[in-house]
C-alpha cells in the first residue's frame, strides 16, 4: 500500500457508515467486505490528569444488500475522581434508494440509534450519572468537488427520547457534518449540532456545538507517517439551564503506525509527542478553566472479514 495513491481519492465513508473501510495512516481505504471490527486501549494526559479508555469493540457489519449494523462498546475510567463507566452506541439501519437534488446524488438512510452512557462516581465526588438515548435517525451523504481530493458532507435527524437519572424527557436535533480532502496531507472534518433539549436540567433549551478536527499528515513510509493534530469542541446553551458553555481546545504531534499481519488482520498505534491542552467549562454556578501539556496514546488491531 502506498499511502501516496490514495490521498487524492479517500472519502471518509466512516462519516456516514454507509459502507466498511478502514483508516490508515490518518487516510481511509474502501473495502469490499462486509465485516470490519476494531479494538484498542487509549491513554489520555491533561496536565498530569489521567484518563483510561478501552475501546472493546467498534465496527459495521452489513446484514444484508440494504440493512447494516454499527456497533461501539467503550469502557472509561477516569483517575482523577475515582470514576468509570460505558458508552455504547448501537445503530441498525435500512439504506434507502438514492435521490439526484441540485444535480447531486444524495445516499440516504434510517433506523433505530440507541446510546447508553452511565458512569459510577464516587461518592466522595458526586452522584452515578446516566443519559441513554433512544431515537429514530435519518441521515443523508454527498460528495462535492472542494478541495484537491473533494469533500464529503450530509445531515443527521435524530427524534430521541432520554433517559437520565433526574427527569426523563426528549431532544430534537439536526447536524450538519462533512470532511474536505484538502491535499498535500492536509484534512478538515467537522460536525455543527443544532439540538432542542427537554430533559433533566434542560427545559425547553438550545444548544449549539461546533466539533472540528483539522490535521496535516506526512507519510515517512508504508507503516510510519507523521501527524500534526488540532481538535475544537464548543458547546453553547442557551434559554433554561443551569449550563451555559464550554470549550476544549488541543494541538499536538503524533507519531502514527500500522502493519499488516495478515490480509486480514492489521495492528496500529497512534502516540501524542507532549502537545497543548486548553478547557473551559462554564455553568450559572461555576467558572473553571485549566491548560497545559497534553499527551494521547492509542493502540490497537483491526479485523475484516
Amino acid at each position: 500500500m502506498n499511502i501516496k495513491n490514495i490521498i487524492y481519492t479517500f472519502l471518509l465513508l466512516h462519516l456516514s457508515s454507509f459502507g466498511v473501510g478502514r483508516e490508515i495512516l490518518n487516510f481511509y481505504l474502501e473495502e469490499p467486505e462486509n465485516n470490519l471490527y476494531q479494538s484498542y486501549g487509549e491513554l489520555e494526559n491533561k496536565d498530569g490528569k489521567k484518563y483510561y479508555k478501552w475501546k472493546i469493540g467498534t465496527g459495521t457489519s452489513k446484514l444484508n444488500e440494504n440493512w447494516t449494523f454499527d456497533y461501539d462498546i467503550e469502557k472509561k475510567y477516569d483517575k482523577n475522581s475515582n470514576t468509570d463507566g460505558w458508552e455504547n452506541t448501537f445503530s441498525l439501519y435500512r439504506k434507502l434508494e438514492e435521490k439526484e437534488v441540485f444535480g447531486k446524488n444524495w445516499s440516504m438512510d434510517i433506523g433505530p440509534y440507541i446510546k447508553y452512557n452511565v458512569s459510577d462516581i464516587s461518592s466522595d465526588f458526586g452522584e452515578d450519572f446516566k443519559e441513554n438515548k433512544y431515537s429514530l435517525r435519518y441521515r443523508v451523504r454527498t460528495n462535492s468537488d472542494i478541495g484537491l481530493g473533494g469533500a464529503y458532507w450530509g445531515f443527521d435527524f435524530f427524534l430521541s427520547s432520554i433517559d437520565t437519572n433526574s427527569r426523563d424527557g426528549y431532544s430534537l436535533e439536526g447536524n450538519l457534518t462533512g470532511s474536505i480532502n484538502l491535499g498535500y496531507g492536509f484534512q478538515n472534518f467537522f460536525t455543527i449540532y443544532n439540538e432542542y433539549l427537554d430533559y433533566g436540567n434542560n427545559r425547553g433549551t438550545y444548544l449549539f456545538r461546533i466539533e472540528n478536527n483539522f490535521r496535516w499528515t506526512y507519510d515517512l513510509n508504508e507503516n510510519f507517517a507523521f501527524s500534526l493534530d488540532s481538535e475544537i469542541d464548543s458547546y453553547n446553551y442557551y434559554k433554561n439551564t443551569d449550563q451555559d458553555k464550554s470549550f476544549k481546545f488541543n494541538v499536538g504531534p503524533y507519531l502514527l503506525y500500522s502493519q499488516d499481519i495478515t490480509e486480514k488482520l492489521r495492528i496500529f498505534a497512534k502516540i501524542g509527542i507532549t502537545g497543548y491542552n486548553f478547557e473551559e467549562v462554564k455553568t450559572k454556578f461555576s467558572n473553571v478553566s485549566e491548560s497545559g501539556l497534553y499527551m494521547k496514546i492509542r493502540c490497537g488491531f483491526e479485523y475484516i472479514f
